[in-house]
């Protein structure tokens, strides 16, 4: 019997999947140009935030929806690229001062 836990991560990473194949359509540019800034800061080996890779990503590309980031993230999270090293509250207001991780390179990933 699949539990609780076992469906809502299925549903998590199905709405992740759909939320990022939405984000490559011909005119959307934000994921790519998200990831081109993700893979600069796991190749840094320092730290980094969402915020980090917002600031990153050239002016003028928008997001369809303010859920490609955070799809990004867990999706790079999840194939174990990255892993959490820390939080801290958001300082923009449509976050309200929510709990965010720091992420950095997966060590295991990195030596292979």
């Amino acid at each position: 019997m699949t539990d609780q836990l076992q469906l809502g991560l299925a549903d998590r990473k199905q709405g992740q999947e759909a939320n990022l194949a939405a984000a490559v359509a011909a005119h959307r540019r934000h994921r790519e140009a998200a990831e081109v800034v993700l893979d600069e800061l796991v190749a840094s080996g320092q730290p980094f935030t969402a915020e980090d890779i917002r600031r990153g990503i050239p002016t003028g590309i928008e997001a369809h929806s303010p859920n490609v980031l955070p799809s990004l993230i867990g999706t790079w999270a999840a194939r174990r690229r990255i892993v959490p090293c820390g939080e801290y509250r958001s300082r923009r207001r449509s976050r309200r001062a929510s709990r965010n991780r720091v992420w950095v390179a997966n060590p295991a990933q990195s030596a292979a």
